[in-house]
């Protein structure tokens, strides 16, 4: 069997739209965060020779949230006219 020799091939409409348009893609990113910090301080102090308190309190609170999406579709949004 012998290979025969194939020239262009004219394309379609609808074939041309399948072969440029490849696929699309969108992308969606989404991030939050929160820190919240608290500082609470006592100091009491006396008279001779006698009492003392002091006292220190810290906190902090942190919250963090975030989200990445990848959305894959075909190819076809709109149609190339000519």
């Amino acid at each position: 069997m012998e290979k025969e020799k194939q020239g262009p091939i004219e394309l379609s409409h609808d074939e041309l739209d399948t072969v440029a348009g490849g696929f699309n893609f969108q992308y969606f990113a989404a991030t939050f965060f929160e820190q919240t910090d608290s500082l609470v301080m006592q100091n009491t102090q006396s008279g001779p020779g006698g009492s003392s308190t002091s006292s220190l309190m810290a906190t902090r609170s942190i919250r963090a949230f975030s989200f990445i999406g990848l959305f894959f579709g075909g190819g076809r949004r709109g149609r190339r006219r000519r």
